[in-house]
């Protein structure tokens, strides 16, 4: 029997997801805003925006697979816009951080 190469401590590499992927994406269309926003890898990823200018402002959004692209969803529920319109939907999202006023 062939033994495995991982030893009992080393956690298998994991692959990204496609929700990770989009929200990578989204993540770099807010970098014109002057938020953060950061991937946050888990059973399900997400994407931390903050404020810095404002310590407690801060939104988790996640990606959810549909018929035809990734939408994303805001923490309280809300449809924030899809993978085919990243610039709108990272306006929406900058605006929810107070980051733009329009």
């Amino acid at each position: 029997m062939a033994k495995s190469k991982q030893t009992k401590d080393e956690q298998p590499t994991r692959v990204p997801s496609e929700e990770h992927e989009h929200l990578s994406r989204l993540a770099a269309e807010l970098a014109d805003y002057d938020v953060r926003a950061d991937v946050i890898d888990g059973e399900s990823p997400c994407l931390r925006v903050s404020n810095p200018s404002s310590t407690c402002v801060v939104e988790d959004v996640v990606c959810e697979r549909r018929e035809h692209d990734h939408a994303f969803i805001a923490s309280f529920g809300i449809h924030l816009g899809s993978s085919g319109s990243l610039g709108v939907t990272a306006h929406k999202i900058a605006w929810l951080v107070g980051a733009t006023k329009e």
